[in-house]
């Protein structure tokens, strides 16, 4: 267990720790952000473990709050000498990426290694209390970590997140390596590098997203799109995430009743809704604004393979998922790292005859291809010869 440490808030003390780490084999890193707490999340703690030849190890917390430059830390995440190590990767470098600009080379995810060992919790939680026999706290999950000072207790939460991650990468390769998956894992370690920031989505695309919405006509598309938009407003000059300003499902209990009064208001939504208080006035505003809106809705494709399937490529696509929830139960993995649902649907809706075009298609991984290439391939022949519709 880590003594207490402490946060670096001073940039020629962050400096100092980033010239260091040059020199470490192995560096853990975890973040901790404002999600739940701001309307624009961003990272607020950086935690790291830097492990060094001589068999030293540097526990550090980096306040991005109160340092302004932190490209010094560029440089080591970008050394492909240097082993990154994170948990549940993704998000973290996400973050990082769109806060920092940061380039990412030679990461290891505990996490994809966990779930490629075949172990069923793989929750960091769950693996250290696991492998090391320490119950991690994880009361702080939900934290504001946007505020200061920080508590002792709150330092010690953010530094066991880093601070056995290496020890249990040296378990988890092998494992992996036991269950004869290197190379997918050294693939799928590969594609979180090339993980990008998602560019800013147009404002109809996003109320798209809203649960519900293919429900909705047109007309309560445009005045649900106002909604949202007054929802932004307010979101961001309140600073507050916009779930907490109104919620997604009153959002859409607006578009389809459209009260005009705040009579009506109120009936439609639950007494203590803010949006039949608070922002009453505001909100019926935003309601007549939809109603005279006459601009066509229209939703730009982002995605391909996202169109409706024929009655053949739904049989098929049911075809496919059996295979891979069969042979993931056989291979004791979860069924997402057989295959992912998005590429089952491209296979259905373009089905390839050979090995080549099976390897073209989007999303396909290379270990997907050694390893199931032929029960693919036969699957979607059966459908050949069968006829299609």
């Amino acid at each position: 267990m880590p003594e207490t440490t402490p946060l670096i808030a001073d940039a020629d003390a962050f400096q100092a720790v980033a010239a260091r780490l040059a020199d470490c084999q192995e560096l853990a890193i975890d973040t901790e952000s404002n999600s739940l707490h701001s309307y624009q999340e961003r990272v607020c703690l950086i935690q790291i473990t830097a492990c060094y030849a001589d068999d030293t190890r540097e526990n550090a917390i980096i306040d991005p709050l109160a340092i302004d430059d932190l490209s010094a830390l560029g440089a080591p995440l970008a050394d492909p000498r240097i082993v990154k190590i994170l948990h549940g990767a993704n998000y973290d470098v996400l973050c990082l990426k769109r806060d920092y600009g940061f380039t990412f080379r030679n990461l290891f995810d505990t996490m994809i290694a966990a779930q490629l060992s075949g172990i069923p919790k793989y929750g960091l939680a769950d693996l250290v209390g696991s492998f090391f026999g320490v119950a991690l706290d994880k009361r702080y999950q939900k934290h504001d970590w946007a505020q200061r000072p920080l508590t002792d207790e709150q330092r010690l939460y953010a530094i066991l997140d880093t601070y056995y991650l290496p020890e249990l990468r040296q378990q988890l390769i092998a494992q992996v390596a036991a269950r004869g998956r290197t190379d997918q894992l050294e693939e799928e370690l590969l594609r979180l590098e090339e993980l990008t920031p998602a560019p800013p989505m147009p404002d109809i695309q996003r109320v798209r997203r809203i649960k519900g919405t293919a429900r909705l006509s047109d007309q309560e598309l445009r005045v649900l799109l106002a909604l949202w938009r007054l929802r932004e407003g307010l979101a961001e000059d309140l600073d507050r995430p916009v779930f907490k300003v109104i919620s997604n499902q009153d959002l859409l209990l607006l578009a389809c009743d459209q009260p005009q009064d705040a009579a009506a208001l109120r009936r439609t939504l639950r007494p203590r809704s803010p949006a039949a208080g608070r922002y009453g006035k505001q909100v019926l505003d935003a309601i007549q604004h939809g109603q005279a809106d006459d601009t066509r809705v229209q939703v730009p494709c982002t995605k391909e393979g996202n169109g409706r399937l024929s009655r053949s490529q739904e049989r098929q696509l049911v075809r496919l998922k059996e295979w891979r929830n069969a042979t993931a139960k056989r291979e004791q993995i979860e069924p997402a790292l057989v295959a992912n649902n998005d590429l089952l649907r491209r296979l259905a809706q373009s089905p390839p005859s050979n090995t080549v075009e099976l390897a073209a298609i989007d999303g396909m991984r290379r270990w997907q291809v050694a390893r199931y290439a032929d029960a693919i391939l036969a699957l979607l022949a059966e459908r050949e010869g069968n006829g299609a519709e």
